[in-house]
């Protein structure tokens, strides 16, 4: 049982079925900011995955805003006090502190539906904010392809034709 026939068990077991095995329905959602934002902004919009009981939400790394005056929050309903997660997600204007939710890092949301707030001051912008919401599977699966990319280059090195094969079928499902 040679490391080629090992590597190629593990991925068929593993990458193939992670990305194989994700549901049909609308998995991930969109949304940003102006880039620059405004100042004064007052925007309540509704964040939904249809078909889903929760959802996982991260920030773009370019993500940035004045810290604790322009902010996002992610509420029950729109005009209600609830929140998930932290009351204000904001920071990384001229090197602040910032606390966006990462893909390695996401703010879980027990629900398939939300109101997203952004709400800024009138002074001092910066880049704003762009975030996807998405399905635990989706999450998996945007999270696979820098592995998967690694494991592609290093088959391609080792010259594991079998195992290359398997992941450029993953990567093309993935992507």
């Amino acid at each position: 049982y040679g490391d080629e026939a090992r590597l190629k068990a593990l991925l068929e077991r593993g990458i193939i079925n992670m990305v194989y095995h994700t549901p049909d329905e609308a998995e991930h959602v969109v949304m940003e900011s102006d880039h620059p934002y405004q100042n004064n902004a007052r925007d309540m919009k509704p964040l939904e995955l249809p078909g889903h009981e929760s959802m996982l939400v991260w920030f773009d790394p370019q993500t940035k805003t004045e810290k604790d005056y322009d902010y996002l929050t992610f509420l029950h309903d729109e005009g209600k006090a609830a929140h998930y997660g932290e009351e204000k997600y904001s920071g990384g204007h001229d090197g602040s502190s910032k606390n966006w939710p990462t893909i390695e890092n996401p703010l879980h949301i027990p629900a398939g539906k939300c109101t997203v707030g952004f709400i800024s001051d009138r002074s001092n912008n910066d880049w704003g904010w762009r975030l996807t919401a998405a399905s635990a599977s989706e999450h998996a699966k945007q999270r696979l392809v820098a592995p998967v990319i690694a494991a592609l280059n290093l088959a391609k090195d080792k010259g594991h034709t079998a195992c290359l094969a398997l992941l450029e079928e993953a990567m093309n499902k993935v992507t």
